[in-house]
């Protein structure tokens, strides 16, 4: 399943995978025409000097003279002569025995051959003896029988290095296609899965750490190379070599070929236990090196919060858990690979070895026939060449269950419930905002927040105090939409929030966070976030909330760097920046999720003497820590284990001396 969804993207590359796996087969084609021309050379042309020659005359071309006759092996007599020469008793032969060539002018009997003196003695399936005149070829004269050879050979050899280079190219050409296949794919996975990221849920990101997701979109996506690289070359090259070797073994020997049939379900046994261990080992080796990769991201992130405490050894011994259960499933699958790879594979090859030469000894023996050289080296190469695609097999099988492990993890956080994006929009909100009976649950049953009932009127300021845990957050996660909640309703100017697309309604809602988020850019960037707004609008937004002063001190100005998640800028400055993005956009709504709780007080002042400005003709939020920041807020809303339970103006709660008044005082006393 999961190797037919991954082979779906090939689809869009129709051409390329085309032209690759036709590479592919052209490339093992000629490879296994390669042994028959051996064959051809040793059998028909070099081993073929023991075959029959007859008697013919000067005419016949590439007839060989000796002692002033002239001698032709059948192949060299045109199909037209043949009748004239070939007989039995025009028949003459030669034969190699212990390092040397005995001519025998007449025809010979199969059988046992041996030399004595200058009589070639054969003995017979019968046991009978034949007893011919034989005549030692000096070297000179054996030369001579193979001149009609000559030609021939340089012709394969040189028809064999053609071969072999167009094999060079074409395996170039193939490799090239299928590496460029799988970088195509894993660009539109990674593609696709960055999309994905943006379209997720929040409380997706809540569950999964981020190192966990960086390592799905990164490390798990790279194996899909290797996928294309490798395994699929190597996997459907093992496949053309199976159907191509078995039809030339059958054509050159049937019950070899036959027997050797055996191979096949001991591959097929052994592979399906192999894999089942490559991948019950594999899946947890890819999930705990994504636990490491979480756990380092973490820890690298927390790195002041460890040394500060003296988490030091702790840390590391949280670590060495994962890193430690990585190691021992990784010498799992190296033991694996090491009993049932390499070894197995050598044991088969030796195996199939001594079955060949056996069998083809009995040959030579006279039990099964006459014995060929040219086929016993064809036999060996294509068994060569069929051991060969079992053992990369058997070597990448790992690698094969870590990309269909690792794809399996893409293909989880790609089929995770999204956010459907909409290209809508609709005009700017007035920013009359309702609660009505609003219950909230991050898990089914547990309520954060409880029957909640609040009015906003447009251009009012609305403060959310309570303590740690009451549901500040909870109320702005909904009415931003990154929850939605399922009971009661939230209206804006009289429609229900959820009946617009969540991309319409934040173009018109604005947000900064206790912990402002920068990019890796420039000040500019990180404010337009990369939108085409000129550098005029940035300077009159950064001016209009008193930001100016700061930006001015860089060389750079606006255009300043901005490292990493914005290192190189104070809390104060992150925050200003970020307060800037949100008045860029004008949105009718404006939350403030504790925006001055990590501020200093002079910058918390540039931003007080701001939203004096900016809150005209918007509804303004406030989740506020330092209460003094809100007195003068049209509404305060006191919030309590997810229930309202105060509510109005600064005044008006001092006098009734509840909630509000105790924790005002509190933080009075605290100063």
């Amino acid at each position: 399943m999961t190797l037919r969804r991954i082979l779906r993207y090939t689809n869009r590359y129709k051409k390329l995978l085309i032209f690759s796996l036709a590479g592919l087969i052209i490339a093992i084609s000629i490879e296994l025409i390669l042994p028959l021309l051996f064959k051809t050379i040793i059998d028909d042309h070099l081993i073929g000097i023991e075959k029959p020659w007859y008697q013919v005359d000067d005419s016949i071309d590439d007839a060989v003279e000796f002692n002033g006759e002239y001698y032709a092996q059948k192949r060299n007599i045109s199909q037209n002569n043949q009748e004239d020469y070939i007989a039995k008793d025009n028949e003459a032969r030669i034969f190699l025995i212990k390092n040397k060539f005995y001519f025998i002018n007449e025809s010979v009997i199969n059988g046992s051959k041996k030399i004595e003196g200058n009589k070639l003695v054969i003995t017979d399936e019968s046991k009978d003896i034949h007893i011919y005149d034989a005549y030692i070829l000096n070297s000179k004269e054996v030369l001579n029988f193979y001149q009609p050879a000559v030609s021939p050979i340089i012709i394969i050899i040189g028809l064999n290095i053609v071969l072999n280079l167009i094999v060079m190219i074409v395996t170039y050409l193939y490799r090239l296609g299928f590496f460029q296949l799988g970088n195509n794919i894993t660009y539109d996975v990674r593609k696709e899965a960055f999309e994905k990221i943006q379209k997720l849920h929040i409380s997706y990101f809540d569950k999964i750490p981020a190192g966990k997701v960086v390592a799905r979109v990164t490390n798990d996506t790279q194996t899909i190379i290797d996928l294309f690289s490798r395994i699929i070359i190597i996997f459907t090259s093992a496949l053309i070599y199976f159907v191509g070797i078995y039809i030339s073994l059958f054509i050159l020997n049937f019950r070899l070929a036959a027997i050797s049939l055996i191979i096949l379900p001991i591959v097929l046994l052994w592979g399906k236990y192999y894999r089942r261990g490559a991948k019950k080992n594999n899946t947890i080796i890819r999930s705990e090196n994504s636990e490491i990769n979480a756990y380092l991201n973490q820890s690298i992130k927390g790195m002041e919060v460890i040394q500060s405490f003296n988490r030091e050894d702790l840390c590391f011994d949280e670590f060495q858990y994962h890193n430690k259960r990585y190691l021992e499933y990784r010498n799992k699958m190296l033991f694996l690979n090491a009993t049932l790879s390499g070894n197995m594979v050598r044991l088969l090859r030796r195996s199939i070895y001594a079955g060949i030469l056996l069998y083809f000894g009995w040959g030579a023996l006279g039990i099964q026939g006459v014995l060929e050289v040219g086929i016993i080296y064809a036999f060996i190469d294509y068994m060569n060449k069929l051991i060969n695609p079992i053992n990369q097999i058997f070597g990448n099988i790992e690698v094969f269950e870590q990309s269909l492990v690792s794809c399996d993890r893409v293909f989880y956080l790609l089929d995770q419930d999204e956010i459907m994006l909409y290209n809508d929009d609709v005009e700017r909100f007035k920013g009359n905002i309702e609660f009505k009976h609003v219950n909230f649950a991050y898990e089914s049953g547990n309520y954060v927040l409880k029957d909640i009932n609040l009015s906003a009127k447009s251009g009012q300021t609305v403060a959310l105090v309570g303590h740690t845990g009451s549901g500040k957050s909870s109320m702005m996660n909904i009415m931003l939409r990154f929850y939605d909640y399922k009971e009661g309703e939230i209206v804006i100017d009289g429609v229900d929030i959820r009946d617009y697309s969540k991309q319409a309604f934040r173009k018109h809602v604005g947000i900064v966070l206790q912990d402002p988020v920068l990019f890796t850019g420039t000040v500019a960037s990180n404010i337009s976030l990369n939108k085409d707004i000129s550098d005029e609008v940035i300077e009159n937004v950064l001016r209009e909330i008193g930001a100016n002063q700061f930006i001015d001190k860089f060389s750079k100005g606006i255009h300043e760097p901005v490292l990493d998640m914005g290192s190189n800028f104070s809390t104060g400055e992150r925050q200003l920046i970020s307060f800037a993005r949100a008045m860029l956009y004008n949105p009718a709504v404006l939350v403030l999720d504790e925006a001055t709780a990590n501020i200093d007080t002079e910058t918390e002042k540039l931003i007080q003497k701001a939203l004096n400005v900016v809150k005209q003709n918007r509804t303004t939020f406030i989740i506020a820590h330092r209460l003094s920041t809100i007195k003068d807020a049209d509404q305060i809303v006191v919030l309590d284990n997810g229930s309202i339970v105060e509510q109005g103006e600064h005044d008006e709660l001092m006098i009734k001396k509840g909630k509000y008044y105790d924790m005002y005082q509190s933080q009075l006393h605290q100063l």
